[in-house]
């Protein structure tokens, strides 16, 4: 790693002038996973690896930093290498990329979950907007109470524009009552979760890593207690309650099937969200606790009108004050194989 690299500034300070317009074309690729990699993942654990090949790039599941007691089927872990995923296909897009995309492409090879072919001089795809490259530097995850103002009905249809691909659906809830019905759920869920010593262990591990906009001393800290705490559901549920009654609009994305494909997919449609928001200058939150436990998972979809469904990932959108200091990155270095 560069000695100058500061993990929470540099990666969100690239210039787009630095494209290698004269490099080689793995150089080229090389430098669209500087935007890759800003993308959202649970506990920021990052957990995606890239192969750069002459034109083409392999996507891989980093299951080093799979979160094995949060995340046991590995569903989130598919939904952020699609949120990195899909940086990647709009900065291709921006700097005159085509692509072609390979989802799973070897059954043997679990931990391939993409392959992307680039077209130089291609068609851009046209539910990308051009100017959600420019938000890629710009979003960051608003954990903070949210303001009680509403979200413009055609704000809320330009988030609903993002979700395009086969099977999945966004469902967005902004009656008390639904939300209401959310909220227990996800108190529920949070409650059984950090139940769990080990759930607590692991939560500790990744806050210990410094990857959140966590003061150093107060991160250490927080790694030494947490997995000794007596769990206070009340206190959690209070948590939750504030944050999610807070926000005017909640969002859950539903896939037909529960296969690799549809949560990388599911990512894929979260991170044009994020981008689409950020243009529009509101904030996201995830909110996993309900459909990260099994037997609240399908409670979730029950409260949508279309309840076949699968209910992948829980978030909420609203305004709140900006986050001061974005979330620490990974170079890219560190993420080649």
């Amino acid at each position: 790693m560069n000695a100058n690299y500061d993990p929470r500034i540099t990666p969100w300070q690239i210039r787009e002038q630095d494209f290698p317009q004269e490099g080689s074309s793995a150089e080229k690729l090389e430098f669209l996973l500087r935007y890759a990699i800003l993308a959202p993942s649970g506990h920021n654990s990052q957990p995606w690896k890239f192969s750069v090949r002459k034109d083409e790039i392999q996507v891989f599941a980093d299951e080093m930093r799979w979160l094995r007691v949060g995340d046991p089927e590995q569903v989130n872990l598919h939904i952020a290498i699609g949120c990195a995923l899909e940086n990647l296909l709009i900065a291709a897009e921006h700097f005159g990329y085509g692509h072609q995309v390979t989802y799973c492409p070897r059954p043997n090879q679990k931990e391939l979950v993409a392959t992307v072919k680039f077209i130089p001089q291609g068609q851009p795809s046209p539910f990308r907007e051009p100017a959600l490259f420019r938000a890629i530097l710009n979003r960051h995850t608003n954990r903070k109470a949210y303001e009680k103002r509403l979200i413009p009905k055609r704000d809320l249809n330009r988030i609903q524009d993002c979700c395009v691909e086969e099977g999945i659906r966004l469902h967005v809830i902004d009656d008390l009552d639904t939300k209401r019905n959310v909220n227990e759920l996800l108190i529920r869920g949070h409650a059984t979760l950090i139940a769990d010593p080990a759930f607590r262990r692991e939560n500790a591990y990744w806050l210990g890593q410094g990857l959140f906009n966590i003061p150093r001393l107060l991160t250490r800290l927080i790694q030494l207690v947490i997995p000794y705490l007596k769990v206070n559901r009340a206190v959690f549920a209070v948590m939750d309650t504030r944050l999610v009654m807070s926000a005017p609009t909640l969002a859950v994305l539903t896939a037909s099937v529960n296969d690799r494909v549809s949560q990388v997919q599911v990512g894929q449609v979260f991170e044009r969200v994020c981008l689409t928001a950020t243009m529009l200058g509101l904030c996201v939150h995830p909110l996993s606790g309900a459909v990260d436990v099994p037997e609240l998972k399908a409670q979730v979809a029950k409260l949508l009108p279309d309840s076949d469904v699968i209910s992948q990932h829980v978030f909420r959108l609203g305004y709140a004050e900006p986050v001061k200091s974005p979330a620490q990155r990974r170079p890219v270095g560190e993420v080649l194989v």
